[in-house]
Parts: structure tokens; sequence; C-alpha cells
């Protein structure tokens, strides 16, 4: 019989307080930057072959270390001005953190971390299924690995971990004693994350030419991320750029699959997400949508839907548990 799960849920007003906690996947350091007043909530469970973490913070720190060579972490990691591995991260995006991945975090104003983490018989489960199909990707291989995941897969990850981590908070709220709940919902957080790396595919080798569309891709996305509220001009980026729509479009389908207005409105859409995860009880579903510039609300519930599976008020109420709007 397994043992009861460890887990915590805890505030912190300074970050020494923060530096004296461990961590059962990855070594690390926190040090402040800037001179904001710390505070931080936390919430973690360790079960068996999972662990699940939530993390928000307020005030400048940063973050390094490196994930333990006998573990796998994926991670949603997101704010203004956050950089992770020095890019920008100011949406949640599914990254996959292999073991021994070493990791820099820079987070100089509010942020929030979301892990899901993966151990023992679950990696040895990934081991065979990477033996079994050499088209499969390698998840064990150190690295931060680059892969588009769907925003629906990420969306039920997401709430697999938030009704883990929901269950530590009201434990240590209450005081009542929810083991039994908090050791299923971190299985089953876990469980979800190995079904979803068991079944992604290596992607294909790039066309000659590639190093070179990979360049006009990353000047993109870096004038993309110097306006993340509002949209951007395709026909703009191409005159900044000099090159013609027809290169952008076909740089764009080569390395991430979409068109660049496609993509520009999926970050858009994907920020709007994360401003649900984080303030969702405290705005309006159109509140979110005009914050990041969705003017027409029932075109962007349905872009919305399309890309996460739900609209967004009915993300609101699964993750808050507000009546929709």
């Amino acid at each position: 019989m397994l043992e009861a799960p460890n887990w915590y849920a805890r505030k912190y007003h300074s970050v020494v307080a923060r530096s004296r906690e461990s961590d059962p996947d990855a070594e690390f350091h926190i040090r402040q930057i800037g001179a904001q007043h710390h505070s931080s909530r936390l919430a973690t469970i360790d079960y068996s072959d999972a662990f699940v973490l939530d993390l928000w913070d307020a005030g400048g720190i940063a973050m390094s270390g490196a994930i333990n060579d006998d573990a796998l972490t994926a991670v949603f990691f997101w704010g203004e001005g956050a950089t992770f591995n020095g890019h920008q991260s100011e949406i949640p995006r599914l990254q996959i953190l292999g073991p021994g991945t070493k990791f820099d975090l820079a987070m100089p104003g509010n942020y929030r971390l979301m892990r899901i983490g993966l151990r023992g018989s679950a990696l040895d489960l990934l081991r065979a299924a990477s033996a079994a199909h050499p088209g499969q990707r390698d998840w064990l291989m150190p690295g931060v690995h680059e892969q588009c995941f769907a925003p629906k897969t990420e969306l039920e990850l997401q709430q697999k971990l938030l009704r883990a981590v929901g269950f530590a908070e009201a434990a240590a709220r209450r005081g009542y004693d929810l083991s039994a709940g908090l050791a299923v919902a971190a299985s089953e957080a876990g469980a979800a994350l190995a079904r979803v790396l068991s079944c992604t595919e290596e992607p294909s080798a790039r066309s000659p030419g590639s190093g070179v569309r990979r360049k006009i891709v990353d000047a993109t996305l870096a004038i993309l991320e110097a306006s993340p509220h509002g949209p951007v001009s395709i026909c703009a980026i191409c005159g900044v750029l000099g090159i013609g729509e027809r290169t952008l479009e076909r740089a764009f389908r080569e390395h991430l699959g979409v068109s660049p207005r496609a993509y520009e409105r999926e970050r858009r859409l994907r920020a709007a997400h994360g401003l649900i995860l984080t303030k969702g009880d405290r705005l309006s579903t159109t509140d979110i949508a005009m914050s990041f510039s969705f003017w027409h609300l029932g075109r962007f519930a349905g872009a919305y839907t399309a890309l996460f599976g739900c609209s967004p008020s009915e993300t609101r109420r699964r993750i808050w548990g507000v009546p929709k709007d």
C-alpha cells in the first residue's frame, strides 16, 4: 500500500522564507531582483510517481537550477516581463523539461508557474514507448523540448493540476484530512501528462533554407512580443523585415504550422486564457476579452472555443466556480 501524499499549501512574505522549501524533482536557487516587496502562494503534492505544483508570486525574483536526473517536468510559466532561459514567457504555453535540464527564470513582476512532474515507473513507461516506436519523441533527453501541443490538451492538464492543488488549499484552509483526494488528483494529473507524452511524434525534418526562414519567424515573434495586448499588422511586419507576405507565410507554415495571422490571434487568445487562469475570479469575460483587443465578443468566444474546446465563460466557471457571465 502506498504511503499518504506529502503536500503543503502556504503563503510567504519574503524570498528567504520561500528559499527554505525543497523540491523533490529539482535543485534550485532563488534570489531577489529589484526592491519590490515579495509575496507568494505555493501549493504542492508529492505522491508516488507524480509531483504537482502551483505557484503565484508578486515581487521580483530570479530562480536557477536543474531538474533531477531521475525526473521529468511539464511547466506552464508566464508573467509580465518574465523570461525562461532567456526567452520571453508572457503567455501560458506548455514546455517539457527532460531529466538533467538546467533552467534560469527571471520574474521582475507578477507571475504564475504550474508544474506536473513524473519519475519512477512513469518514466520507465515513456522510455519503453520511445524504444518501441522510433518515430516518437524521446522526452528523456536533457533540454527544453520544443513541441506545439494542442490548446485543448493544455487546458485538460491545467484543469487536472488545479483540481489537485485545490484539494491541498482546501485541506490547509479548513483542516480536513483530504489525503485520499490529494493522492487521486495528483495521480490523475501525472497520468494525463504521461498520456500526452506517449502519443507525441517526433517533428518532421526541415527543408533546405530552413535556417533563413527560422530567422524570419524569430524576428516576427520578437515584434509580436513587443505588443502583447493588441493586434499587429502583418503588412507592417513585412515592411519592417523587408520581405513579402508570401515569404512570411511560408516561414510560419514551415516552422509553426500556422499562418502569421492565425499565430498572432492565437497568441492573444492564449494571453486571454492566462488572464482567466490568474484573475478570472475578479474579471468578467468581457473585461478579459477587451484587455487583448477582442472588441467583438461573439467572435472572441467563437475563436476561443475553437482553440480550447470550451467557451471562455465555461473555462472561467470550471477554474473558479463562478457563474457564467
